[in-house]
């Protein structure tokens, strides 16, 4: 074989390995020019990020969905147990002032005869069929005598002297009251003094 011959064969190797790195499939040619360049795994990927993306977009709204008809049930909730606070509130003056006749006839020595005891007894019929009303509405007696004051639910108007630990409740000035769960009215109290030697300690 002469040089030119050698020439033309070595030519001939180097064409063949440029058409094999540059051209394509006509079908791979098309898929690149309609896609933008990109190729199937790109467009396969691209699609599945966008599907992850929508699934994160719908739970979310699953999610604020639940929050805000939790929200609603709970405020429902709280309209129908707590919805007659006022009302309660208010009702609690009437039972202060049957307390109060209830006391006068009960602590007066002259009321005591017989002419007056069916009066006393209708007072006290009362009163107790409007606590028993209030129990069954969820009102209830806070029961504060005796008790260590706790101001979540008592009202100290003054400190007495007492034998009693200090800060426990001697005296009941107002009744307090509880709706469910929720401080209606808090009882309004006179609390045990500190002694004056435990004052100094």
């Amino acid at each position: 074989m002469n040089t030119e011959e050698k020439k033309e064969n070595l030519e001939s190797l180097q064409e063949e390995d440029n058409t094999v790195e540059t051209n394509s499939t006509p079908e791979e040619e098309s898929n690149l020019e309609e896609n933008g360049g990109e190729t199937k795994e790109d467009l396969a990927d691209s699609q599945e990020k966008k599907i992850a993306e929508l699934n994160d977009k719908v739970l979310r709204l699953l999610a604020e969905n639940q929050n805000v008809r939790k929200n609603q049930e709970k405020e429902k909730e709280d309209i129908l147990k707590y919805g007659s606070f006022n009302f309660a509130s208010q009702i609690l003056n009437l039972t202060d002032n049957l307390d109060r006749a209830f006391s006068i006839f009960k602590n007066n020595e002259k009321f005591k005869d017989k002419e007056f005891i069916e009066i006393t007894n209708g007072i006290e019929l009362i009163e107790k069929e409007l606590l028993s009303t209030l129990e069954k509405n969820s009102i209830t007696y806070i029961d504060c005598l005796n008790k260590k004051f706790d101001p979540n639910f008592h009202q100290a108007l003054s400190e007495i002297d007492s034998e009693k630990e200090p800060g426990t409740v001697v005296e009941e000035v107002q009744k307090g009251y509880m709706l469910h769960d929720r401080l209606l009215r808090p009882s309004l109290v006179n609390v045990a003094k500190s002694s004056k030697k435990e004052e100094k300690k």
